[in-house]
């Protein structure tokens, strides 16, 4: 691409490396290739859990506020530093990248009204549990909303589903949504030959089995305990029982209803709760199958990430899952609310295990050509520079 414009971009979040987190990881990800690219990048975010105050992280300078109190008291603090240091340093950056539409938001587009420096705001998770959605339940997230309407932000949204309804939507004329995505580092994250394909399933403690695979907060729209059931019901419905595996990987408020599905459904020998892992890339390596039952969904790290390994999808037929998986040839999608759909994605990967081969070579195809960090880099300097 031609060199471009913007030298230097400011990202804006509630968190940041080495917080763990969808945004943290996309806010990370794209600080570094940016980085590469020459761009100057720096962070102002939260100081938590005991992190420095400064320190430069792959080239990426972040500088975290202390905050205190809780609620919205810890909102306002980090709302006014955010605001403040904006004015401050405004020399310093070409553009303002806010991740996620909450509190900071206002600050960086109230200050970016000040110093003329362009702003723009990404949406994040799927439609019903974003930031837009959700700030229409309380007193200040009506407030937040109503600043939108006056300051017409322009928003990256992470799926045609999200940007029809929010262009399309009365409530939020205020808003100005651009379809954006969400990007995978596509040489780290490949595809491994056959042979360490069985070497990858041995290292993380598995047989030569079909393995499907989750990775995400274990939270209840993820949908995980009704899938754990479903898959209760295809083993007992089979007549020759399948050799397949279900390896679940995170932790959340969900971890304990998970547990106790699989005790009383009698599966722990086909479903392994591998708790939180810092390094996913084995479980990928290791997966056929990467299943995503959530409600909603804007564009989910790990199923990128798992598609770039080579890995088939079995996902909800919503949000940026409908983008990113072309039934049939990279994936299998359903309604999440369908269990009869559910059980027939499951039985179609058990019945020829080299559909999931056949998907997963489409899937890496797709995370190259369409969700490269390198590609997403290049949309969001365009961006930056109003085009």
């Amino acid at each position: 691409m031609t060199e471009s414009r913007i030298k230097s971009v400011l990202m804006v979040g509630q968190t940041f490396y080495p917080v763990l987190g969808g945004a943290e990881k996309q806010a990370f990800e794209l600080s570094k290739a940016l980085v590469n690219r020459g761009v100057k990048v720096s962070v102002i975010t939260r100081r938590v859990d005991g992190l420095p105050a400064r320190e430069v992280i792959s080239g990426v300078k972040v500088e975290r506020f202390g905050v205190f109190g809780s609620g919205a008291l810890d909102s306002l603090v980090f709302m006014f530093k955010v605001f403040f240091y904006m004015l401050a340093h405004a020399a310093e950056y070409d553009v303002a990248h806010v991740h996620l539409a909450s509190s900071p938001a206002v600050a960086a587009l109230l200050a970016g009204r000040f110093t003329g420096k362009r702003t723009v705001v990404k949406l994040g998770r799927g439609q019903g549990l974003d930031e837009i959605s959700l700030s229409g339940k309380t007193f200040l997230g009506r407030l937040k909303l109503k600043f939108f309407s006056v300051f017409h932000p322009e928003v990256l949204v992470l799926s045609s589903e999200a940007y029809n309804w929010l262009k399309n939507s009365r409530e939020f004329t205020g808003l100005r949504p651009r379809l954006f995505r969400n990007g995978v580092d596509t040489g780290r994250y490949t595809p491994p030959l056959y042979h360490e394909k069985i070497s990858a399933k041995a290292a993380v403690g598995l047989e030569n089995d079909i393995v499907f695979l989750s990775v995400g907060r274990l939270v209840r729209e993820k949908r995980l305990r009704e899938f754990v059931e479903l898959w209760a019901e295809v083993l007992a419905e089979e007549m020759t029982k399948p050799k397949m595996r279900l390896v679940i990987v995170g932790s959340g408020p969900e971890e304990a209803s998970l547990k106790n599905a699989v005790e009383k459904l009698g599966v722990g020998a086909s479903v392994l709760l591998a708790g939180p892992k810092g390094d996913l890339l084995p479980y990928y390596r290791a997966a056929d199958v990467f299943v995503l039952p959530s409600l909603t969904e804007g564009m989910s790290n790990s199923m990128l990430e798992a598609m770039a390994c080579g890995v088939a999808i079995m996902a909800s037929r919503v949000d940026g899952a409908k983008d990113a998986v072309v039934e049939g040839e990279s994936g299998c999608l359903f309604d999440p609310l369908n269990p009869a759909e559910i059980k027939a994605c499951l039985r179609r990967y058990i019945a020829e295990r080299s559909i999931a081969g056949k998907m997963g070579e489409q899937a890496r195809k797709t995370a190259v050509e369409k969700y490269s960090m390198a590609r997403v880099a290049d949309e969001v300097l365009k961006i930056y520079e109003g085009e």
